[in-house]
């Protein structure tokens, strides 16, 4: 059976978890994935080991009144408001209403993108050269050239595996949207509120378009032509060339550990803007 999107009006299959041309959660369908609401929210900012609001600037549950914050809280009418606080204090409203929802979803994602922003940052600045090693005699240099040839293997075996699930890299249009393929992900340009990329998962566009890679296939590189902004300025951006350049397994992840520095938490945010 098909719904209709209440925030983009199009109609898309009550199976899908969310519309596929503009992001808004179904409201048929739950899922575990992703909180629900603020309470949702909360644990999942505390699981995480966040530093305090006041250090992130991510006020959940609080209509914070100071400049430099995000937030989300419901009011006395029963809404739930999605702000910013602008530098100067103004208030810009990402979203005021009764969907629990989706205002969590649009607070999530923002918080989501700034923490693979800090981790980014946090890794830049921890970076420091170890002390080099040298071997001594034949045994020592026999073993390094066995390691030396084991890694070449393993980095011509990456390489083969990177080309494979690259090739297909790029950017796409079907249905009047744009999407950027990146190995095995798919992220669509949500030019109706957020102007921004978001992921998306077992989307039947996205199927349409690996049956006919080349019939709907844009560029390999942005230009000006297409229809939305350079994916490379996205945080995904960051997030999948760290999580595959790597060797920190829990690169991709949004936990705040004993590795991150808190201190070097800065949003970096245009506070000036809306959103």
């Amino acid at each position: 059976m098909k719904i209709t999107c209440d925030y983009c009006s199009n109609t898309y299959e009550d199976t899908l978890p969310k519309c596929p041309y503009c992001n808004a959660p179904n409201p048929t369908q739950k899922t575990d994935k992703n909180p629900r609401t603020i309470e949702e929210l909360q644990a999942w900012y505390t699981a995480r080991h966040l530093p305090a609001p006041e250090k992130t600037r991510f006020f959940i549950g609080v209509d914070y009144k100071g400049a430099k914050a995000f937030g989300i809280y419901k009011n006395e009418n029963g809404e739930f408001i999605v702000y910013k606080n602008k530098a100067d204090g103004s208030r810009a409203v990402r979203y005021q209403g009764k969907d629990e929802t989706y205002a969590v979803n649009e607070i999530f994602q923002k918080l989501k993108d700034e923490i693979v922003h800090q981790k980014n940052n946090s890794r830049k600045s921890g970076k420091s050269s170890g002390g080099k090693r040298s071997g001594r005699g034949n045994d020592g240099s026999s073993v390094y050239m066995w390691i030396t040839l084991i890694a070449i293997a393993a980095f011509l075996i990456t390489l083969c595996g990177k080309w494979i699930t690259g090739r297909h890299n790029g950017y796409y249009s079907n249905h009047g949207n744009t999407y950027y393929h990146y190995g095995t992900h798919w992220y669509t340009y949500d030019d109706y509120g957020a102007g921004s990329w978001t992921e998306i998962y077992d989307d039947p566009v996205t199927e349409e378009i690996e049956g006919d890679y080349d019939g709907y296939y844009l560029s390999r590189d942005w230009d000006s032509s297409i229809q939305a902004s350079d994916w490379d300025d996205s945080p995904y951006y960051d997030e999948m060339h760290y999580d595959s350049d790597s060797s920190d397994s829990d690169w991709g992840d949004y936990d705040w550990d004993s590795s991150d520095s808190w201190d070097s938490w800065d949003s970096g945010s245009d506070w000036d803007s809306d959103w």
